[in-house]
């Protein structure tokens, strides 16, 4: 119940709307359209530009043909590079015009991956999801509910990321089961595909023999694939896991060897479904008996305005779970919510 409300908490620390610079960004298009607005972001193969007369706009980014800004942003292309600065006048037509401090950089528009501002407040650099599903049958009393969601933070030389999510699941003459996390990933922003990272986590899932599991550690992130359709992630490192047994005052005690991958696909298009696949797992460096693995499958569709539906996919195995032989070794869940992104 305390991880309920830390996630509540967050995700009210993240309700305050991001302030907006002017909507002075020029965008066009192949057909010959210019739009004035300011830009959101390009992600997900779109350009989100905000307009004063027809409010946010999603322009498939294969129909761009220019962009122009005064502000700065970061540009990230194909392989995993990273500029910064405002968009200028391109030399060549189908070109982005990246203008920093050392002067300025073009790329082939079809080679860029996101861009994102790099505002002065930090709400502006704050974005996100809150997610929520509810069901309930008559039948057998059975009851459930999660609350999940992401929420993101980005600065000229860091990106955060906060993860939370709780299930509770309870029905008639059955077993109430419960499982919520809040985990927390920061990474440093390089030009090159490696670099450092940092992670912790807090969870409960007694279903698996533990109260309460606090890990901490950190290591080296690669970025593989980093193009407009798909990006794939490495992550290598060394964790502490401290967990408090379920029924008991025992409390384990590990270091463990980290590797992480992630995986996003997305089509083209606003509308268009988005995919991340994570996986996770642990070996232990002090007991080389256990081994866990951590997996998450999302697939997400916009609905209408900010509004969208997803379907998660959760499966976590513990070969030597902290509860023994009375704690399951594998719990798998399936998620089905209505969320809002801001």
């Amino acid at each position: 119940m305390k991880l309920i409300v830390v996630c509540l908490l967050l995700i009210l620390a993240a309700a305050p709307a991001a302030a907006s610079h002017d909507k002075i960004d020029v965008a066009t298009t192949n057909d010959g359209v210019t739009y004035i607005g300011e830009i959101k972001s390009v992600e997900f193969a779109t350009l989100n530009l905000k307009t004063n007369a027809a409010g946010l706009l999603h322009i498939e980014w294969r129909y761009v043909s220019g962009l122009t800004s005064n502000f700065e942003y970061r540009v990230e292309v194909s392989g995993g590079v990273r500029y910064f600065g405002t968009l200028g006048p391109p030399g060549k037509p189908g070109n982005l015009s990246i203008v920093g401090s050392s002067g300025a950089v073009e790329v082939d528009l079809v080679d860029v991956v996101k861009i994102v501002p790099i505002e002065q407040g930090f709400w502006n650099r704050v974005d996100g999801s809150v997610n929520f599903g509810l069901t309930y049958t008559q039948a057998n009393e059975a009851f459930q509910y999660n609350l999940n969601g992401d929420t993101f933070y980005r600065s000229r030389k860091n990106y955060a990321k906060l993860t939370y999510q709780s299930i509770f699941n309870t029905q008639e003459a059955g077993e109430t089961t419960k499982q919520h996390y809040v985990r927390f990933y920061l990474s440093q922003i390089g030009r090159t595909k490696w670099g450092p990272f940092q992670l912790g986590e807090l969870a409960s899932n007694p279903n698996q023999g533990y109260d309460l599991r606090f890990i901490v550690g950190g290591g080296a992130t690669n970025t593989f694939i980093a193009s407009a359709r798909k990006m794939f992630f490495l992550n290598l490192g060394v964790v502490y896991n401290r967990e408090y047994v379920t029924g008991g005052s025992e409390v384990d005690q590990t270091a463990e060897a980290l590797v992480g991958a992630s995986f996003r696909r997305f089509k083209l298009g606003s509308h268009a479904p988005s995919t991340q696949l994570t996986l996770n797992t642990f070996t232990g460096l002090n007991n080389n008996s256990r081994f866990r693995s951590v997996l998450n499958f999302n697939i997400s569709w916009k609905i209408i305005g900010n509004f969208q539906f997803s379907f998660q996919v959760n499966d976590s195995y513990d070969s030597n779970p902290p509860g023994g032989e009375e704690s399951n070794k594998n719990d798998l869940s399936l998620v089905n919510s209505i969320g809002y992104t801001f």
